[in-house]
This record gives structure tokens, C-alpha cells and sequence, in this order.
């Protein structure tokens, strides 16, 4: 059964084909459920540039003509899906040109558009979120997890920046959590320690101030000055149970891209926040010219037909499958390559068993033939996530509003207060 979600694409840097893979990826799911894509760069409008199909309204009109939200979905034309696999799919366009009011949105735009992504008529709303980090952004992202953050190999800048959003994601909800008139505020001894933490948060946080390097370090004094005290155990709570989630974009080959991107991803995580945060890779997009090429034809490649392709059934592998014993495997091998469009049968009940099929395929057939395979495999694992990790730790359930924040944080807390009711009153976490 699937679950209702809202997942955003992030990434700190432009030019790491976050836009592509967010159209990509938004098809792929709607291969199991209806899916909406929400085009928050609303400076570049690059979704609409991307999918060759005619737009009648988009933000423009939800913002300055009052038009509802579901009445701003553009769906694909017969010329790009004349067989009608991608029927569940629909995206909401960015103004055709730049407007100073809805680049940078005001809170109370901000509050209105959330709100009417909440509503969306789909299973699973994707953002695309405009690259960087300002309130643009951090509004629209989880409280405890990253969505899905995107860097490529080639964009050292953007592997760093990447950090950032999680860095700051963290930080505002340790903010919430800690501060001096908060939900931790009624703890018994809590003023003075809450306001310790606080000036101890601002070092963490300084990149520019060595003395405490990251959270853990900040945890391990916290743990000696006050003992296993209920902010101390909030604290380490709240940090282990984030979760960061990544692709990699214009994947090169496996040293290469583990050297110049994910590995120093994972240590600046690990020196300069938390090596207690869950970090997760979701899977990579082989660097392909069929992808630019699809997009200078206003085609996603997950729209082009999969080529046929030579790969024949190998039983060495199908007995690994039965000997792995996972649940749910299938008691039948696997079909030869040359009759199964993965992308095309992507079942959210078999994800993750699914997953060694589609890796079998992705070793077998050259770069070329990957791309549409990628985002089959991706989309395995967002679903195995969906449905494996508590609501909050891949996406969220819906989007909350500065207020509705403060509320969701009160609640997330109630158990480290000496008040089990701590919570009462506070609207229920979404």
C-alpha cells in the first residue's frame, strides 16, 4: 500500500542536472502511484524547458489569478507518451519569465503555496527546489531528514555545499528543540542548561571556531557537564535520527566517483556534524549525452523506449537470488534482459528484491543503455525507503508552516520532558 509523501530535490550548486533528475525521477514514480512535480526554481522555469508540452497555467496564475493549485497541472501530451505509461504524471510549472515577487516569495506566499501542496491530488509530490540555501528553500525541506540531495563528480563546490543543506536542516531543528523559551524550557534545570547549549550551538555551528569541531564532540561535553540529563538525551536523539539521502549525478566509474564526491561528502558530515546521522545513497546517473540530448529535445530520457538489448538470462545469478532467501524473492529467475523494461515494471510491493535485478542489468549493458535503468533502480530504493523508515525520516508526510514546525518539535520531544502530556494541545505531527 502506498503512503502519501512529499519529497524534495535539493542541491547547493547549479549545474549538477538536479532538474533532470527531479522530471526523471517524478515519471519513474509515477509508474506505481500518482505523482505531481513542483517546479520551485522559480527563477529559471527549467521544467518547462525540459518537457516539450503545452502549459495553461502554472504559478503565475495560482499566485496573481487566484487559480487552485490542481487546476495548474500540465500532463503530458500523446506526442511524448502516446502509449499512455506515464498517464499518472503531471507537474506544475514556474513562471514563464522571472517576477521579482515570485523569485523570492514572502512568508506569506511561502505559507499559501505550502498549503496548496499539501492538497495536491497525488501520491507523491516532488519539488524541485531552486539551487542554494535561503528561505526559499529551507522552508520547503524536512525537519528530519535531507529529501534528496544531488552533487556530481565534477562539481567539487557542489559536494561541499550539499554538506551545507544538511548542516543547516540540523541546525534549525536544534534551534527549535533548545531554545530558551521551547519545549525543553519546563525541564527541571533546563534554563541555565538550555542556555549553555545555545552558546555552545553557536560554536559548533561557526565554521570559523575550531574549539568545538562537530555535534559529537558538543554531545560528549554536554554528557559530562549534565549526565544522562532529558535535553542531553533530546540532543542525541534528535542527531541520530536524521537521515541524509543522495544521488549521484554524471557518474563516471566507481574509484573515481567515490574520490571526488561521495567520500568527501561523507567526511565533511562526519568531521563537521555528526557521524551518528544515517547517510544513505539512493544510487547513481551514469554520465550519458542521451540524457543532454533528451533535453535539448524537451523529451526526459525515462520517456525515451528502452533499446533492445543482447543480455541473455543467467542462471549463476537467478541461483543467488534463491539463495539469498530474501523475503518476497520471486520463486521464478529472473526474465531474460531482452523482455523486461524495468523502468516500465516497477512494482512498490517487490522494491527491494527488484533492486538485485535491476543491478544485474545495470553491470551487464554498456553506459549507454543505463540511464532509464538508473532511475528504475533509484526509484526502488526511494519506495523500499518509503515503506521500510518511520514517516518522518525519507520526505515527509506534508509540508509544515513555520508555526506547524514549532508544533511538530514539540511534539517529537514530549518524551524527554517530565510531563508525558508535554505534547497536549499541539496540532498532531502531519
Amino acid at each position: 500500500m502506498t503512503v502519501r509523501r512529499i519529497i524534495t530535490v535539493a542541491s547547493g550548486k547549479g549545474g549538477v542536472g538536479k532538474s533532470t533528475f527531479a522530471v526523471n525521477f517524478a515519471l519513474t514514480l509515477s509508474r506505481v502511484a500518482p505523482t505531481v512535480l513542483v517546479d520551485l526554481d522559480t527563477g529559471t522555469s527549467s521544467i518547462r524547458n525540459t518537457v516539450d508540452a503545452p502549459v495553461e497555467r502554472d504559478l503565475y496564475h495560482f499566485f496573481r489569478k487566484g487559480e487552485p493549485l490542481e487546476r495548474c497541472l500540465t500532463r503530458l501530451p500523446d506526442k511524448l507518451d502516446h502509449e499512455g505509461h506515464f498517464k499518472n504524471f503531471a507537474f506544475v510549472a514556474a513562471p514563464q519569465h522571472a517576477i521579482e515577487e515570485f523569485t523570492n516569495l514572502s512568508d506569506t506566499n511561502r505559507v499559501r503555496l505550502i498549503r496548496a501542496i499539501n492538497q495536491l491530488p497525488a501520491t507523491y509530490a516532488i519539488l524541485d527546489l531552486r539551487a542554494g540555501l535561503d528561505a526559499s528553500v529551507l522552508d520547503f525541506l524536512p525537519h528530519s531528514n535531507s529529501g534528496i540531495l544531488v552533487f556530481t563528480p565534477h562539481h567539487p563546490a557542489a559536494t561541499m555545499a550539499a554538506a551545507d543543506i544538511v548542516k543547516a536542516l540540523l541546525f534549525r531543528k536544534l534551534r527549535l528543540v533548545f531554545s530558551t523559551d521551547g519545549p525543553l524550557a519546563a525541564t527541571a534545570g533546563a534554563p541555565s542548561q538550555l542556555a549553555t547549549i545555545n552558546a555552545l550551538l553557536d560554536q559548533v555551528e561557526d565554521s570559523y571556531d575550531g574549539r568545538i569541531p562537530n555535534l559529537d564532540a558538543f554531545l560528549a561535553d554536554l554528557f559530562e557537564a549534565f549526565g544522562d540529563a532529558p535535553v542531553v538525551r533530546a540532543l542525541a536523539e534528535n542527531i541520530a535520527s536524521f537521515g541524509v539521502f543522495f544521488v549521484l549525478n554524471l557518474f563516471d566509474g566507481v574509484k573515481e566517483s567515490f574520490e571526488s564526491a561521495v567520500e568527501p561528502f561523507v567526511r565533511l558530515l562526519q568531521s563537521q556534524i555528526s557521524a551518528q546521522i544515517g547517510i544513505h545513497n539512493l544510487g547513481w546517473i551514469v554520465n550519458s549525452r542521451d540524457v543532454h540530448e533528451s533535453n535539448c529535445r524537451k523529451k526526459p530520457i525515462v520517456l525515451t523506449p528502452a533499446p533492445a538489448s543482447q543480455v541473455h538470462h543467467d542462471p549463476v545469478f537467478a541461483d543467488l537470488l534463491t539463495l539469498a532467501g530474501l523475503p518476497g524473492a520471486r520463486s521464478s529467475p529472473p526474465k531474460p534482459r531482452s523482455t523486461v523494461d524495468y523502468l516500465l515494471s516497477i512494482d512498490a510491493e517487490h522494491a527491494l528484491i527488484d533492486q538485485l535485478d535491476v543491478l544485474n542489468a545495470m553491470h551487464r549493458d554498456p553506459a549507454a543503455l543505463q540511464v532509464r535503468d538508473n532511475f528504475a533502480y533509484i526509484a526502488r530504493r526511494a519506495l523500499h525507503a518509503l515503506s521500510s523508515l518511520p514517516p518522518d525520516r525519507f520526505g515527509q508526510r506534508q509540508l509544515l508552516t513555520p508555526f506547524e514546525l514549532v508544533q511538530a518539535v514539540l511534539r517529537a520531544v514530549a518524551p524527554f520532558t517530565p510531563d508525558s502530556d508535554a505534547g497536549v494541545g499541539a496540532a498532531p505531527l502531519p
